[in-house]
């Protein structure tokens, strides 16, 4: 019974795109669920969920898995790009853990979604979209619009006018 799970296991995986390694080095955190906000020159990398919204890749964090490792991962399997995670962002009172995280290849940074059962689009947005889109989590669209500000006081207009 165990050889066949895992034969079967090695047959689903071998159609999958294979998870690339956490980049992340540093002090691990920890946290029951993770993400990334992503901005890049292309804008700030959002995905929709089925039914739910828009937002920030992100889910639960694995036993095991640092914080910021589940950001990584879970921006990959939502948003099929790879990324770094580095200093935390924001930490929201129902625990989650938004990390700035970094495209390994900007230039190469087009969305695609890898969960289609749990994941309607996967783009870039530019902060002044955001109040045109239906927000999983109300008042999100604010505090990740200030933290961008916050942190790019410079580029606000660039992200905004691309």
């Amino acid at each position: 019974m165990r050889t066949s799970l895992l034969v079967l296991l090695a047959l689903l995986m071998v159609g999958c795109t294979s998870m690339p390694p956490c980049h992340f080095s540093g002090k691990a955190n920890a946290a029951p669920s993770a993400g990334c906000l992503v901005v890049a020159e292309q804008g700030v990398l959002l995905i929709s969920s089925k039914n739910v919204g828009f937002g920030p890749p992100g889910g639960s964090v694995d036993p095991g898995e640092s914080a910021q490792c589940g950001a990584e991962r879970e921006t990959w399997e939502e948003a099929g790009i790879e990324v770094v995670a580095g200093e935390l962002s924001q930490r929201f009172d129902n625990g989650f853990h938004l990390y700035w995280c970094d495209p390994i290849d900007e230039q190469n940074a087009t969305p695609k979604v890898l969960r289609a059962q749990e994941i309607d689009s996967a783009g870039w947005y530019s902060p002044h979209q955001f109040s045109d889109l239906a927000w999983r989590f109300p008042g999100q669209e604010k505090i990740i619009e200030q933290l961008i500000a916050e942190r790019y006081p410079d580029r606000t207009e660039e992200i905004d006018n691309e």
